[in-house]
Protein backbone atom coordinates (compact mmCIF):
# COMPACT_ATOMS: atom_id res chain seq x y z
CA UNK A 1 0.00 0.00 0.00
CA UNK A 2 2.92 2.37 0.84
CA UNK A 3 4.23 1.37 -2.13
CA UNK A 4 1.41 2.52 -4.25
CA UNK A 5 1.16 5.55 -2.50
CA UNK A 6 4.84 6.53 -3.08
CA UNK A 7 4.72 5.45 -7.21
CA UNK A 8 1.54 7.40 -7.21
CA UNK A 9 2.80 10.61 -5.77
CA UNK A 10 6.23 9.99 -7.74
CA UNK A 11 3.54 10.09 -11.05
CA UNK A 12 1.50 13.29 -10.14
CA UNK A 13 5.56 15.32 -9.71
CA UNK A 14 5.68 14.39 -13.08
CA UNK A 15 2.25 14.98 -14.30
CA UNK A 16 3.02 18.30 -12.47
CA UNK A 17 6.24 19.14 -13.40
CA UNK A 18 5.23 18.39 -17.27
CA UNK A 19 2.03 20.74 -17.03
CA UNK A 20 4.41 23.25 -15.54
CA UNK A 21 7.20 22.99 -18.28
CA UNK A 22 4.51 22.85 -21.35
CA UNK A 23 3.11 26.14 -19.59
CA UNK A 24 6.56 27.91 -19.54
CA UNK A 25 7.83 26.71 -22.46
CA UNK A 26 8.79 29.51 -24.83
CA UNK A 27 6.40 29.53 -28.17
CA UNK A 28 7.73 31.92 -30.75
CA UNK A 29 5.57 33.99 -32.72
CA UNK A 30 4.96 33.80 -36.46
CA UNK A 31 7.13 35.05 -38.80
CA UNK A 32 4.68 35.69 -41.41
CA UNK A 33 1.03 36.18 -40.46
CA UNK A 34 1.45 39.13 -37.39
CA UNK A 35 -0.59 42.72 -38.72
CA UNK A 36 -1.17 45.80 -37.86
CA UNK A 37 -4.93 46.54 -38.24
CA UNK A 38 -7.19 49.89 -38.90
CA UNK A 39 -10.11 48.12 -37.78
CA UNK A 40 -12.39 51.05 -38.65
CA UNK A 41 -10.82 52.40 -41.44
CA UNK A 42 -10.41 55.94 -40.44
CA UNK A 43 -6.97 55.72 -41.62
CA UNK A 44 -5.42 55.05 -38.56
CA UNK A 45 -3.43 51.78 -36.91
CA UNK A 46 -6.24 50.97 -33.67
CA UNK A 47 -4.88 46.75 -33.33
CA UNK A 48 -2.39 44.38 -33.96
CA UNK A 49 -2.26 40.80 -34.17
CA UNK A 50 0.43 38.59 -33.34
CA UNK A 51 0.11 34.68 -34.32
CA UNK A 52 1.90 32.31 -32.45
CA UNK A 53 3.51 28.66 -33.75
CA UNK A 54 1.78 26.93 -30.91
CA UNK A 55 -1.11 26.68 -28.91
CA UNK A 56 -0.85 29.53 -25.90
CA UNK A 57 -3.59 29.86 -22.91
CA UNK A 58 -4.19 33.04 -20.85
CA UNK A 59 -1.78 30.97 -18.08
CA UNK A 60 0.92 31.42 -20.84
CA UNK A 61 0.30 34.86 -21.02
CA UNK A 62 0.11 35.39 -17.49
CA UNK A 63 3.61 33.72 -16.64
CA UNK A 64 5.31 33.70 -19.59
CA UNK A 65 4.75 37.51 -21.22
CA UNK A 66 5.79 40.77 -20.09
CA UNK A 67 4.73 43.61 -22.60
CA UNK A 68 4.79 44.73 -26.45
CA UNK A 69 6.99 47.45 -27.71
CA UNK A 70 5.42 49.10 -30.92
CA UNK A 71 7.40 52.07 -32.97
CA UNK A 72 4.62 53.83 -34.59
CA UNK A 73 4.15 57.59 -35.97
CA UNK A 74 2.35 60.15 -34.04
CA UNK A 75 -0.03 62.59 -35.10
CA UNK A 76 3.30 65.18 -35.57
CA UNK A 77 4.51 62.71 -37.65
CA UNK A 78 7.17 61.90 -34.81
CA UNK A 79 8.20 58.38 -34.03
CA UNK A 80 7.21 57.41 -30.89
CA UNK A 81 7.12 53.79 -28.55
CA UNK A 82 3.92 52.35 -27.54
CA UNK A 83 4.53 50.22 -24.60
CA UNK A 84 1.15 47.69 -24.09
CA UNK A 85 1.42 45.50 -20.81
CA UNK A 86 0.54 41.82 -20.91
CA UNK A 87 -2.73 42.62 -19.14
CA UNK A 88 -3.93 44.29 -22.43
CA UNK A 89 -3.30 40.93 -24.25
CA UNK A 90 -6.49 39.77 -25.92
CA UNK A 91 -6.30 35.51 -26.46
CA UNK A 92 -8.07 34.31 -29.43
CA UNK A 93 -10.23 31.62 -27.36
CA UNK A 94 -11.12 29.87 -30.77
CA UNK A 95 -7.82 28.96 -32.25
CA UNK A 96 -5.57 29.57 -29.15
CA UNK A 97 -3.11 30.48 -31.03
CA UNK A 98 -3.35 34.40 -31.49
CA UNK A 99 -3.67 37.52 -29.39
CA UNK A 100 -4.92 40.81 -30.39
CA UNK A 101 -3.79 44.33 -29.22
CA UNK A 102 -6.41 46.83 -28.80
CA UNK A 103 -4.98 50.12 -29.53
CA UNK A 104 -7.99 52.12 -30.59
CA UNK A 105 -8.00 54.28 -27.38
CA UNK A 106 -4.71 55.97 -28.30
CA UNK A 107 -5.35 56.02 -32.12
CA UNK A 108 -6.31 59.76 -32.06
CA UNK A 109 -2.57 60.49 -31.05
CA UNK A 110 -1.50 58.02 -34.55
CA UNK A 111 -0.55 59.65 -38.02
CA UNK A 112 -3.16 59.15 -40.73
CA UNK A 113 -1.14 56.46 -42.42
CA UNK A 114 -2.11 53.18 -43.20
CA UNK A 115 1.70 51.55 -45.04
CA UNK A 116 4.14 51.32 -42.87
CA UNK A 117 6.66 49.29 -45.25
CA UNK A 118 5.85 52.43 -47.75
CA UNK A 119 9.05 54.84 -48.66
CA UNK A 120 10.86 56.06 -45.34
CA UNK A 121 9.24 59.74 -46.20
CA UNK A 122 9.72 60.32 -41.94
CA UNK A 123 13.25 59.39 -42.62
CA UNK A 124 13.00 57.12 -39.45
CA UNK A 125 11.96 53.44 -38.74
CA UNK A 126 8.21 52.67 -38.15
CA UNK A 127 6.43 50.00 -37.76
CA UNK A 128 8.44 47.49 -35.90
CA UNK A 129 7.44 45.41 -32.80
CA UNK A 130 9.20 43.86 -29.69
CA UNK A 131 7.42 41.30 -27.83
CA UNK A 132 9.43 40.88 -24.31
CA UNK A 133 8.98 37.25 -22.29
CA UNK A 134 9.10 37.78 -18.27
CA UNK A 135 12.88 36.24 -18.31
CA UNK A 136 14.40 38.99 -20.00
CA UNK A 137 13.91 37.33 -23.74
CA UNK A 138 12.87 39.30 -26.72
CA UNK A 139 11.12 38.21 -30.09
CA UNK A 140 11.25 40.83 -32.67
CA UNK A 141 8.36 40.67 -34.47
CA UNK A 142 7.79 40.45 -38.46
CA UNK A 143 5.45 42.51 -39.14
CA UNK A 144 3.07 42.67 -41.98
CA UNK A 145 0.37 45.78 -43.35
CA UNK A 146 -2.96 44.64 -42.71
CA UNK A 147 -4.59 48.19 -43.46
CA UNK A 148 -6.59 48.92 -46.55
CA UNK A 149 -6.11 52.26 -47.67
CA UNK A 150 -8.02 55.19 -47.02
CA UNK A 151 -8.86 58.47 -47.74
CA UNK A 152 -6.77 61.26 -46.20
CA UNK A 153 -8.18 64.54 -47.79
CA UNK A 154 -10.25 66.30 -50.22
CA UNK A 155 -10.24 69.43 -51.55
CA UNK A 156 -12.77 70.74 -53.78
CA UNK A 157 -12.10 73.10 -56.61
CA UNK A 158 -15.30 74.44 -58.29
CA UNK A 159 -15.30 76.80 -61.38
CA UNK A 160 -19.04 78.18 -60.43
CA UNK A 161 -19.13 79.48 -64.42
CA UNK A 162 -19.60 76.37 -65.78
CA UNK A 163 -16.20 74.93 -65.97
CA UNK A 164 -14.68 72.29 -64.70
CA UNK A 165 -15.21 70.88 -60.83
CA UNK A 166 -11.77 69.40 -59.77
CA UNK A 167 -11.90 67.14 -56.71
CA UNK A 168 -8.10 65.62 -55.32
CA UNK A 169 -8.04 63.24 -53.46
CA UNK A 170 -5.18 62.00 -51.64
CA UNK A 171 -4.93 58.84 -50.11
CA UNK A 172 -2.84 56.86 -47.15
CA UNK A 173 -0.76 55.04 -49.36
CA UNK A 174 -0.35 53.84 -53.02
CA UNK A 175 -3.33 52.53 -53.99
CA UNK A 176 -3.99 50.07 -57.15
CA UNK A 177 -7.56 50.97 -58.81
CA UNK A 178 -9.63 47.64 -59.55
CA UNK A 179 -10.01 47.22 -63.24
CA UNK A 180 -13.50 45.49 -62.69
CA UNK A 181 -14.71 48.70 -61.35
CA UNK A 182 -16.34 51.34 -63.49
CA UNK A 183 -16.46 54.24 -60.16
CA UNK A 184 -13.88 54.40 -57.39
CA UNK A 185 -15.87 56.48 -55.17
CA UNK A 186 -18.89 57.67 -53.72
CA UNK A 187 -20.57 60.39 -51.40
CA UNK A 188 -22.90 61.12 -49.29
CA UNK A 189 -24.57 64.62 -50.28
CA UNK A 190 -25.25 66.82 -46.98
CA UNK A 191 -28.38 68.33 -49.11
CA UNK A 192 -30.71 65.07 -49.05
CA UNK A 193 -28.71 62.33 -47.27
CA UNK A 194 -28.37 60.16 -50.22
CA UNK A 195 -25.44 58.10 -51.32
CA UNK A 196 -24.44 58.42 -54.65
CA UNK A 197 -21.89 57.05 -57.04
CA UNK A 198 -18.98 59.46 -57.65
CA UNK A 199 -19.05 59.65 -61.73
CA UNK A 200 -15.86 62.17 -63.05
CA UNK A 201 -15.83 62.69 -66.42
CA UNK A 202 -11.62 61.80 -65.92
CA UNK A 203 -9.25 60.76 -63.45
CA UNK A 204 -5.80 61.70 -63.45
CA UNK A 205 -3.88 59.54 -60.95
CA UNK A 206 -0.92 60.74 -59.41
CA UNK A 207 2.70 60.00 -60.50
CA UNK A 208 3.15 57.14 -57.28
CA UNK A 209 -0.49 56.50 -57.30
CA UNK A 210 -1.03 57.89 -54.10
CA UNK A 211 -3.09 60.69 -54.82
CA UNK A 212 -6.11 62.06 -58.05
CA UNK A 213 -7.45 64.36 -59.22
CA UNK A 214 -11.50 63.44 -60.82
CA UNK A 215 -12.57 66.17 -63.20
CA UNK A 216 -16.19 67.06 -63.29
CA UNK A 217 -17.34 68.81 -65.95
CA UNK A 218 -19.83 71.17 -63.66
CA UNK A 219 -23.06 70.14 -65.16
CA UNK A 220 -24.61 67.53 -62.32
CA UNK A 221 -26.76 70.04 -61.21
CA UNK A 222 -28.44 68.65 -57.87
CA UNK A 223 -26.13 66.17 -57.41
CA UNK A 224 -23.09 68.36 -57.73
CA UNK A 225 -20.22 67.55 -55.04
CA UNK A 226 -20.10 70.42 -52.54
CA UNK A 227 -17.87 71.03 -49.37
CA UNK A 228 -20.58 69.94 -47.40
CA UNK A 229 -20.38 66.38 -48.57
CA UNK A 230 -18.89 63.43 -48.18
CA UNK A 231 -16.57 60.93 -50.04
CA UNK A 232 -15.56 57.63 -49.34
CA UNK A 233 -14.04 54.64 -51.32
CA UNK A 234 -15.95 51.98 -52.97
CA UNK A 235 -15.68 48.97 -51.66
CA UNK A 236 -13.38 46.02 -53.13
CA UNK A 237 -12.68 48.83 -55.86
CA UNK A 238 -8.84 50.08 -54.44
CA UNK A 239 -6.12 47.94 -52.62
CA UNK A 240 -3.05 48.87 -51.99
CA UNK A 241 0.26 47.04 -52.86
CA UNK A 242 -0.07 44.27 -50.16
CA UNK A 243 -3.49 43.78 -51.19
CA UNK A 244 -5.60 44.89 -48.49
CA UNK A 245 -8.94 46.11 -50.27
CA UNK A 246 -11.38 48.88 -49.00
CA UNK A 247 -13.83 47.22 -47.17
CA UNK A 248 -17.73 48.34 -46.53
CA UNK A 249 -17.12 49.31 -43.37
CA UNK A 250 -14.14 52.42 -44.68
CA UNK A 251 -15.38 55.59 -43.50
CA UNK A 252 -16.63 58.74 -45.33
CA UNK A 253 -14.08 61.51 -45.15
CA UNK A 254 -15.41 65.45 -45.43
CA UNK A 255 -15.23 67.28 -48.73
CA UNK A 256 -12.47 70.51 -47.87
CA UNK A 257 -12.44 73.65 -49.81
CA UNK A 258 -15.13 74.96 -51.68
CA UNK A 259 -15.21 77.86 -54.63
CA UNK A 260 -12.60 78.82 -54.36
CA UNK A 261 -11.71 82.61 -55.82
CA UNK A 262 -10.50 82.66 -59.35
CA UNK A 263 -8.85 85.07 -61.31
CA UNK A 264 -10.28 84.87 -65.15
CA UNK A 265 -7.86 86.21 -67.44
CA UNK A 266 -6.92 86.33 -71.57
CA UNK A 267 -3.55 84.99 -73.29
CA UNK A 268 -4.87 86.98 -76.43
CA UNK A 269 -6.79 90.34 -77.70
CA UNK A 270 -7.33 90.72 -81.46
CA UNK A 271 -8.54 93.95 -82.22
CA UNK A 272 -9.33 96.49 -84.96
CA UNK A 273 -8.06 99.92 -85.59
CA UNK A 274 -11.22 101.54 -85.00
CA UNK A 275 -11.27 101.53 -81.25
CA UNK A 276 -11.85 105.15 -79.49
CA UNK A 277 -9.29 106.93 -77.89
CA UNK A 278 -11.32 109.35 -75.67
CA UNK A 279 -12.60 105.87 -73.64
CA UNK A 280 -10.36 105.62 -70.33
CA UNK A 281 -7.14 103.66 -70.71
CA UNK A 282 -8.46 100.92 -68.14
CA UNK A 283 -11.91 100.58 -67.05
CA UNK A 284 -13.29 98.74 -64.07
CA UNK A 285 -16.91 97.26 -65.28
CA UNK A 286 -19.72 95.20 -62.62
CA UNK A 287 -20.74 92.61 -65.12
CA UNK A 288 -22.73 89.65 -64.08
CA UNK A 289 -21.33 85.98 -63.40
CA UNK A 290 -22.76 85.22 -66.90
CA UNK A 291 -20.75 87.81 -68.79
CA UNK A 292 -17.78 85.93 -70.83
CA UNK A 293 -14.95 88.37 -69.63
CA UNK A 294 -12.31 88.83 -70.20
CA UNK A 295 -12.98 87.45 -74.01
CA UNK A 296 -10.85 87.77 -77.19
CA UNK A 297 -11.18 91.05 -78.12
CA UNK A 298 -11.41 92.40 -74.39
CA UNK A 299 -8.35 91.86 -72.70
CA UNK A 300 -7.93 92.20 -68.60
CA UNK A 301 -9.10 90.30 -65.73
CA UNK A 302 -12.05 89.38 -63.81
CA UNK A 303 -13.04 88.31 -60.41
CA UNK A 304 -16.49 87.10 -59.17
CA UNK A 305 -17.20 88.94 -55.81
CA UNK A 306 -20.50 88.59 -53.52
CA UNK A 307 -23.49 86.03 -53.39
CA UNK A 308 -23.48 83.00 -52.00
CA UNK A 309 -20.89 80.84 -53.38
CA UNK A 310 -18.31 84.30 -52.34
CA UNK A 311 -19.53 84.17 -48.98
CA UNK A 312 -19.77 80.55 -48.49
CA UNK A 313 -15.51 81.10 -49.29
CA UNK A 314 -15.17 83.59 -47.20
CA UNK A 315 -16.88 81.56 -44.24
CA UNK A 316 -14.63 78.63 -45.42
CA UNK A 317 -11.45 80.33 -45.31
CA UNK A 318 -11.70 82.45 -42.07
CA UNK A 319 -13.51 79.51 -39.99
CA UNK A 320 -16.30 81.71 -39.53
CA UNK A 321 -19.41 80.63 -37.15
CA UNK A 322 -22.43 79.92 -39.01
CA UNK A 323 -24.67 82.33 -36.27
CA UNK A 324 -21.56 84.78 -37.11
CA UNK A 325 -22.97 87.81 -40.09
CA UNK A 326 -21.41 88.30 -43.00
CA UNK A 327 -21.09 91.25 -43.65
CA UNK A 328 -20.45 93.22 -47.41
CA UNK A 329 -19.20 96.02 -46.09
CA UNK A 330 -16.30 94.55 -45.02
CA UNK A 331 -15.52 93.37 -48.36
CA UNK A 332 -12.40 95.05 -49.90
CA UNK A 333 -11.19 93.97 -53.17
CA UNK A 334 -8.00 95.90 -54.69
CA UNK A 335 -6.28 95.59 -58.08
CA UNK A 336 -2.62 96.55 -58.94
CA UNK A 337 -1.76 95.97 -62.79
CA UNK A 338 1.30 97.43 -64.59
CA UNK A 339 2.03 96.75 -68.27
CA UNK A 340 5.26 96.33 -69.71
CA UNK A 341 6.82 95.08 -73.49
CA UNK A 342 8.37 92.45 -74.00
CA UNK A 343 11.57 94.31 -73.95
CA UNK A 344 10.64 95.38 -70.36
CA UNK A 345 9.23 98.90 -70.94
CA UNK A 346 6.94 100.40 -69.28
CA UNK A 347 3.47 100.61 -71.21
CA UNK A 348 0.69 101.65 -68.38
CA UNK A 349 -0.56 101.20 -64.82
CA UNK A 350 -3.44 101.52 -62.58
CA UNK A 351 -5.52 100.56 -59.24
CA UNK A 352 -8.60 100.02 -57.66
CA UNK A 353 -9.84 99.66 -54.55
CA UNK A 354 -13.56 98.62 -54.10
CA UNK A 355 -15.78 98.03 -51.28
CA UNK A 356 -18.64 95.41 -50.99
CA UNK A 357 -21.11 98.27 -49.93
CA UNK A 358 -20.29 100.00 -53.24
CA UNK A 359 -23.87 100.61 -54.81
CA UNK A 360 -22.79 99.28 -58.25
CA UNK A 361 -22.97 95.42 -56.92
CA UNK A 362 -26.70 96.60 -56.70
CA UNK A 363 -27.07 93.83 -53.30
CA UNK A 364 -25.94 91.35 -55.81
CA UNK A 365 -23.00 88.94 -57.13
CA UNK A 366 -20.84 90.57 -59.83
CA UNK A 367 -17.97 89.78 -62.22
CA UNK A 368 -15.61 92.73 -61.82
CA UNK A 369 -13.49 92.87 -64.89
CA UNK A 370 -10.85 95.15 -64.74
CA UNK A 371 -10.32 95.66 -68.52
CA UNK A 372 -7.01 97.47 -70.55
CA UNK A 373 -7.83 99.14 -73.72
CA UNK A 374 -4.97 98.48 -75.42
CA UNK A 375 -3.62 102.19 -74.98
CA UNK A 376 -0.05 103.45 -72.90
CA UNK A 377 0.37 105.97 -70.84
CA UNK A 378 -0.10 108.55 -73.35
CA UNK A 379 -3.27 107.54 -74.77
CA UNK A 380 -1.46 105.72 -77.57
CA UNK A 381 -2.25 102.95 -79.44
CA UNK A 382 0.18 99.85 -78.85
CA UNK A 383 1.01 97.68 -81.56
CA UNK A 384 0.59 94.22 -81.80
CA UNK A 385 2.95 91.87 -79.81
CA UNK A 386 4.22 90.52 -77.00
CA UNK A 387 3.28 92.00 -73.34
CA UNK A 388 3.70 91.73 -69.99
CA UNK A 389 1.60 92.13 -67.44
CA UNK A 390 2.42 92.46 -63.37
CA UNK A 391 -1.09 92.01 -61.70
CA UNK A 392 -1.82 91.37 -57.85
CA UNK A 393 -5.29 91.01 -56.79
CA UNK A 394 -6.04 90.90 -53.05
CA UNK A 395 -9.88 90.09 -51.64
CA UNK A 396 -10.07 91.09 -48.24
CA UNK A 397 -13.01 90.57 -45.24
CA UNK A 398 -12.67 92.68 -42.26
CA UNK A 399 -9.17 93.39 -42.36
CA UNK A 400 -8.18 89.73 -43.43
CA UNK A 401 -6.84 88.79 -46.53
CA UNK A 402 -8.94 85.53 -48.70
CA UNK A 403 -7.52 85.75 -51.55
CA UNK A 404 -4.26 86.72 -52.83
CA UNK A 405 -3.48 86.18 -56.45
CA UNK A 406 0.84 85.77 -55.44
CA UNK A 407 -0.34 83.04 -53.68
CA UNK A 408 -1.26 81.04 -56.95
CA UNK A 409 1.48 82.13 -59.05
CA UNK A 410 -0.23 84.29 -61.42
CA UNK A 411 1.29 87.27 -60.53
CA UNK A 412 2.87 87.72 -64.06
CA UNK A 413 1.43 87.18 -67.19
CA UNK A 414 2.54 87.15 -70.82
CA UNK A 415 -0.69 87.45 -72.93
CA UNK A 416 -0.48 89.00 -77.26
CA UNK A 417 -1.69 91.83 -78.92
CA UNK A 418 -3.12 91.08 -82.40
CA UNK A 419 -4.30 94.36 -84.43
CA UNK A 420 -6.43 93.20 -87.71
Amino acid sequence: MVRSVHILSIAMLVFANWVWAFVQAPVPPSTQQNYFLDEDEDGRMDHLQIRFLGTISQEYIDEKMDSLVVNWIDSTTRPTRVVVPKEDFILDTVSNRKITIDLSDRQSSFYQLTAFSAPNIFAYSYGASELYLSDGNVYRLNMKDGMAPTIMSCQLKSRRAGGTDTLKVLFSEKVKPSQSCDVYMEFWSSKDSIIRELVPNSIEWGVFNNDAALLFDGNAGSERLSVRDSVRLMYSCMKDSSGNAVTKQTKFHPVEGFFPFELLRQNIVKVSESENLDEPIFDLSFESLETKVPNDTAWGFAVDVLGSDFESSVREFLKMRSQEEFDPSKVVVYFNLRIYTNLGSFVANTKYKIKGNDKRFEKSAKRLFLRWNLMDAHHRRVGSGAYLANVAVRIKYDGKTVYYSDDEGISTQVFGVLRR
